[in-house]
């Protein structure tokens, strides 16, 4: 998934790799994403300290325009002679589902390398990871399973519109099934604020953008940024866990 992506990419250059520079991401790899992707790519370049993340528009785009009845729009491109202060190419191919671990959005492992680590909590959506695709990952692998007894699964779409398409399409009573709550829309945990706010000792795999010191309650708590499908997983496990584990 894009979080995937972004996390590799923010592994490789580090927290300060695109300081106060616009990231424009391009490939056979980003041309394949969703706009839900797309934007959470878009969303965490700032996480590399990047200005801005921009992506060419294509037809994915013009799609997801039309479908909301935007018209009369310009589709904007980078000059054939644009000059790049840095350019990185990577083979995506074999990128298995990533983690961020504490207390770095750079300090990235595959998922399926951090197995041993137990968790307390699980936070699925926010603005980074809170979109329809997102919870219909989630939904997908949480169906008819349970969450560990002893994990907190909060479930936050990222806007009211999501939230009743998910209610529609009835993710909304897998989550809830599996043992999860629902929050209306909100920030919440991510920045510690409220709902979900983490004890000392306490560990949150979270598909949020930031896992600082502190970032989502307690100084000595910890948060692991992952896609929603490893979060879904990590939920029912009770422990960090690639989705296929429990495929």
């Amino acid at each position: 998934m894009g979080k995937d992506l972004i996390l590799f990419i923010i592994g490789k250059i580090g927290t300060e790799g695109a300081r106060y520079q616009a990231m424009e991401f391009e490939g056979e790899a980003i041309s394949a994403l969703s706009m839900d992707s797309r934007f959470t790519m878009a969303n965490m370049a700032v996480e590399a300290g990047a200005k801005n993340g921009i992506i060419a528009p294509d037809g994915e785009t013009v799609a997801y325009l039309r479908q909301r009845g935007v018209e009369g729009f310009n589709l904007l491109q980078s000059d054939p002679d644009a000059c790049y202060r840095e350019v990185y190419e990577y083979d995506v191919s074999e990128i298995d589902p990533l983690v961020a671990c504490p207390p770095s959005p750079a300090n990235v492992r595959p998922a399926k390398e951090l197995s041993h680590v137990e968790i307390d909590q699980v936070v699925i959506g926010s603005c980074t990871n809170g979109r329809l695709e997102d919870l219909r990952i989630a939904a997908q692998i949480l169906k008819g399973k349970k969450v560990a007894p002893w994990v907190r699964l909060i479930v936050i779409p990222s806007t009211q519109g999501v939230y009743l398409q998910a209610l529609r399409e009835g993710l909304i009573e897998v989550f809830i099934e599996a043992g999860g709550v629902v929050s209306t829309p909100t920030c919440g945990p991510c920045l510690g604020g409220h709902m979900g706010v983490l004890a000392e000792g306490e560990r949150a795999v979270a598909t949020t953008n930031r896992n600082f010191i502190g970032r989502m309650g307690h100084p000595k708590s910890e948060v692991y940024l992952s896609n929603p499908a490893v979060a879904a997983a990590s939920a029912i496990l009770g422990r960090i866990a690639d989705p296929e584990e429990v495929s």
